[in-house]
């Protein structure tokens, strides 16, 4: 079978500009949108999203090392009294600022729950740490569904 050496043309149609508040007519293929005044650079809209502050997980260490160092840190995290160990390396200086329990935003949370801060909870909201979590369940609808299971067995 022999192939087309040459590719086919694409046909140029009228089109309207879907630049807002232009809606030109213009000639262009099936795929353009806007006409050659808008195809330009100062044109285009770009969507910058503002980078995320590091500080909120975790903590800046500002050293001047020039080896790899083991250092114990304690969790930042209200009620806890963890150690852990974090290796501090040459021109790095932003390290974890929980213990590995405590790293995960769930975990987190659910520590604050128990110890019984729901204040430190809205102060993470408002300082910007995405999560989603519902309220603990009641204490009676937890015994439910012990007593259903002793039930089963």
């Amino acid at each position: 079978m022999q192939l087309p050496k040459s590719r086919r043309r694409q046909k140029l149609r009228e089109k309207k500009c879907q630049y807002p508040g232009c809606g030109k007519i213009f000639f262009g293929i099936h795929i353009s949108k806007y006409c050659p005044e808008h195809r330009q650079d100062r044109y285009r809209i770009r969507k910058r999203t503002k980078p995320e502050d590091v500080n909120i997980k975790n903590q800046t260490f500002k050293h001047n090392y020039t080896e790899v160092v083991t250092m114990v840190m304690n969790c930042a995290l209200e009620g806890c009294d963890h150690q852990f160990e974090v290796k501090i390396y040459p021109r790095q200086y932003i390290y974890p600022k929980y213990c590995p329990e405590h790293r995960n935003e769930y975990k987190r949370i659910r520590h604050l729950q128990l110890i019984g801060r729901e204040d430190l909870i809205e102060q993470m909201k408002l300082e910007g740490e995405s999560f989603e979590i519902e309220h603990s369940v009641n204490a009676d609808s937890g015994s439910d569904s012990g007593e259903a299971m002793e039930d089963v067995a």
